[in-house]
């Protein structure tokens, strides 16, 4: 039930963004192809966010059979806690929640960058045409 319930909190987020940047493409006339890759973006952070649901909700309670968890006599059962191994050591939520962002992050930054190269590229371009007119007789 959880893992349906993060499904469907991570597709009505993945709808908004995917709207946020689509807009931002549009309005900041970049290629199609930021649109394409910030939906790959929200497939990939849809995998990884059901693989770590997945994951983490699986992690036993206090009193039931763990091999993980460590426990001497004379432990104060407050203070257990369970190692993770394996694939619940990478996928957290923390993990995949810094995964997102840093994602993100990096197409603001490639459209940042191509803003401004793109700028430098039609300045440049049309400081070409404008001496060839110039120089034509």
């Amino acid at each position: 039930r959880s893992l349906w319930q993060i499904f469907g909190f991570y597709v009505i987020v993945a709808v908004v963004v995917f709207e946020v940047s689509s807009a931002i493409a549009v309005r900041r006339e970049l290629p199609e192809w930021f649109v394409i890759f910030a939906l790959v973006l929200l497939i990939v952070g849809l995998l990884v966010v059901l693989i770590t649901a997945a994951l983490q909700e699986g992690i036993p309670r206090l009193g039931r059979s763990d091999p993980s968890l460590k426990v001497q006599a004379g432990d104060d059962p407050e203070k257990l806690t369970v190692e993770p191994t394996g694939f619940r050591r990478l996928f957290t939520w923390r993990n995949a929640i810094m995964g997102g962002v840093a994602a993100f992050t990096l197409w603001a930054i490639v459209a940042v960058g191509w803003l401004v190269l793109a700028d430098q590229f039609v300045s440049q371009v049309r400081g070409d045409s404008d001496s060839a007119a110039e120089s034509e007789p």
